[in-house]
């Protein structure tokens, strides 16, 4: 769906996981295009550890100025509602280079990044609109 980058969290986050996802994201800002991270957590049945939290964020920090230049949003789906507020609360701590989101759906979350999308000029293809539960935009 480029510029949508989907990415599908299992039930629980793995330290390989982590690393899959720095070689994914390597290559995606490899690009010359920008895009949009949907990411989707709606399978998580348990926290990741302190030991991932950690690797994740020294990932982000990683990854700033390239995400800064590259990335037009990121949305996140997780399906329980403390967990969005939580989320929504370390980005006012930890906030990010492009817009970052919490969303309860993938329907939700493609809209926003098609939104974002259209705002920065790119095309959005059929399926992120399908993805959206919205009809193809036309001119």
């Amino acid at each position: 769906m480029w510029p949508i980058v989907r990415v599908t969290i299992s039930n629980e986050l793995l330290s390989s996981d982590v690393d899959y996802l720095h070689q994914v994201c390597d290559q995606v800002f490899a690009a010359e295009e920008r895009h949009a991270f949907l990411v989707d957590c709606s399978d998580i049945r348990k926290p990741p550890g302190a030991s991932i939290r950690r690797k994740l964020k020294e990932f982000e920090d990683s990854r700033q100025l390239v995400s800064a230049k590259k990335g037009i949003a990121c949305a996140i789906v997780f399906h329980n509602a403390i967990v969005r507020g939580a989320y929504t609360a370390l980005r006012w701590i930890s906030a990010q280079p492009v817009p970052n989101r919490a969303f309860g759906t993938s329907r939700e979350a493609a809209a926003w990044c098609i939104d974002a999308i259209e705002r920065d000029g790119a095309p959005v293809p059929a399926a992120a609109y399908a993805l959206a539960g919205r009809q193809v935009a036309t001119g």
